[in-house]
């Protein structure tokens, strides 16, 4: 069905690209699929790169983008063995491998991608600043790569009108599948008891967790404590991830550093449970695996409707603003629902249906559904107002 899956780097290594192949790969392994991991390192590219990016400056065509040349996708694909180009290939990347070269080996294509290099151009993209050139052979190679790929599955609905509209593909082949979180619960693990009224006979805690901390929108969530603070409503701003010095001695914020994942599990889920709600307040996100992650641990999540983020925040289960929202907007929300016991009782319960939905085994029968019939039949949708989660917790054991 998938005989291997590739990234931009070792897919067989939970740091690789946030983990996402790694946890994709073990629950498909899980599910009794065989599936083998591209492994390529990348350290033996250093060098190259640096020459490649030396040539671009003396010939006046710019710095930076040696990942999308055809210099790196060409000893990229050589480095790896071509049994795993005359298979079924599943890819996270728009451009690695190239559909040309998975053809030429007799393989078959397959695309799961949380945004499109396309979109990453546009005004404020991750792409923007890189050399035009580099960006147009990019965009070429990406609409290449689609047409020739059977399916191009996006993590969520924004990044599939991407690939129809900039990226010219076929909708009959585009189709949207959640991705689990990054999180795998303990065995016997339970939800943990109530520690009393967040905001009466505690501070309201505000969960946050992510390495690029302005883009998701730390200084704004700090700016909302403020406001509760205002409202009489104690609150602090807990923070995993990183925090730049001007921000990490501000009144209000619990930083706790960076927590690494694989090896401190245990901690993490204990960051995530000791939240009243996670939070993701950016203004540019192609998903939003933080707010997953705060959903698996059953905790109610809060964000912008804005690209990804907006397919992660259950309306029963959250508190969804649109971009323009302002800090004073959001605190005010946050007072009203927290200030009603039955109402974050509400909230609790609904962030903890959907748990056992958020898991990569789940997103791996929607997967094998896809590929076996062509169609996903009861997908997990957060952004549906009126799912019905009792039927989608049937369907997904």
């Amino acid at each position: 069905m998938i005989d291997s899956i590739a990234a931009i780097g070792d897919a067989g290594d939970i740091n690789c690209w946030s983990g996402i192949p790694f946890h994709f790969r073990e629950a498909a392994l899980a599910r009794g699929l065989a599936m083998k991991a591209c492994r390529l390192n990348l350290d033996r590219f250093q060098q190259a790169r640096r020459w490649w990016n030396l040539k671009q400056i003396v010939s006046g065509r710019g710095q930076g983008g040696y990942q999308y040349s055809d210099s790196f996708l060409t000893g990229a694909e050589a480095a790896v063995s071509d049994d795993y180009w005359g298979a079924t290939v599943l890819t996270f990347n728009q451009h690695f491998p190239r559909a040309r070269t998975v053809a030429k080996h007799g393989g078959r294509l397959l695309h799961y991608v949380d945004a499109t290099f396309a979109s990453f151009c546009t005004l404020g993209g991750l792409a923007e600043k890189l050399p035009l050139q580099v960006r147009q052979e990019a965009i070429a190679l990406e609409r290449e790569n689609y047409a020739c790929s059977e399916w191009v599955v996006t993590m969520a609905r924004w990044t599939a009108e991407s690939v129809v509209r900039d990226c010219g593909v076929n909708p009959a082949k585009v189709v949207t599948i959640l991705p689990g979180a990054n999180l795998t619960l303990p065995d016997g693990f339970s939800f943990p008891a109530e520690r009393g009224h967040p905001g009466r006979d505690r501070p309201l805690i505000l969960g946050f967790v992510g390495k690029d901390w302005q883009r998701k929108g730390l200084p704004f969530l700090l700016e909302v404590r403020t406001e509760l603070e205002r409202m009489n409503m104690p609150a602090v701003v807990r923070c995993a991830g990183m925090c730049p010095d001007e921000l990490a001695g501000r009144r209000g914020l619990e930083y706790v550093g960076f927590i690494n994942k694989a090896q401190e599990a245990d901690r993490f889920l204990q960051f995530l449970t000791g939240c009243d709600v996670g939070c993701l307040f950016s203004t540019r996100e192609p998903l939003g695996i933080s707010t997953l992650e705060f959903l698996r641990a059953g905790v109610p999540v809060a964000g912008f409707t804005v690209e990804g983020v907006a397919d992660t925040i259950p309306p029963s289960a959250g508190f969804r603003f649109s971009p323009t929202a302002t800090p004073s907007t959001v605190a005010q929300a946050f007072y009203t629902a927290f200030a009603d016991e039955k109402a974050v009782e509400k909230l609790r319960e609904a962030s903890r249906s959907w748990s056992p939905l958020l898991t990569w085994e789940r997103c791996i029968d929607e997967w094998i559904e896809l590929l076996t019939t062509g169609k996903i039949h009861n997908p997990v949708q957060p952004w549906r107002e009126n799912q019905d989660l009792a039927a989608l917790s049937v369907s997904s054991r």
